[in-house]
């Protein structure tokens, strides 16, 4: 008896993280723009902002870590400075700060001082994303996803 009500518990668990994570698919994020950028060294601190749609309940970005590529080369690695809360039914403009440790600083000088016309496509992130909503916490992982990719499927 016991055995059956720990294996209802685990499905019904199973079914409840599964349901509340398949609505991150819904989440749109549009207009993501670098708002200023600041270097020192091979570090880069980047304050960026983007709106973000969301039709689902609120959840908590608690962290982002991971390597940049560019192509093929290694360009940076990428951390989510502060953890971000998007409140849920609903659309506004939410801002974070990145910072990017520099492992090709000639490449960085190649693309030009002008972050808004650099190519997002070119970039490819891989590591992972930490989620908390109503208590559960989930991590997405990413592997040679493309920057623009990420950003529009949260």
């Amino acid at each position: 008896m016991t055995t059956k009500l720990a294996c209802f518990g685990v499905l019904l668990g199973g079914l409840f993280l599964l349901s509340s994570c398949s609505s991150y698919r819904d989440i749109e994020v549009k207009d993501f723009t670098i708002d200023d950028f600041s270097m020192q060294g091979s570090n880069i601190l980047i304050d960026f902002s983007a709106m973000v749609n969301n039709p689902s309940r609120a959840f908590v970005i608690q962290g982002a870590a991971g390597d940049l590529n560019r192509g093929q080369q290694p360009f940076a690695s990428a951390q989510l400075m502060d953890a971000i809360s998007v409140v849920g039914k609903s659309e506004r403009r939410y801002s974070g700060q990145m910072q990017l440790t520099v492992k090709d600083l000639m490449a960085l000088f190649r693309m030009g001082a002008d972050s808004n016309s650099w190519d997002l496509n070119a970039f490819l992130f891989t590591g992972d994303m930490r989620i908390k909503s109503a208590g559960i916490k989930k991590t997405f992982k990413y592997r040679d996803t493309p920057l623009n990719q990420l950003l529009n499927s949260l």
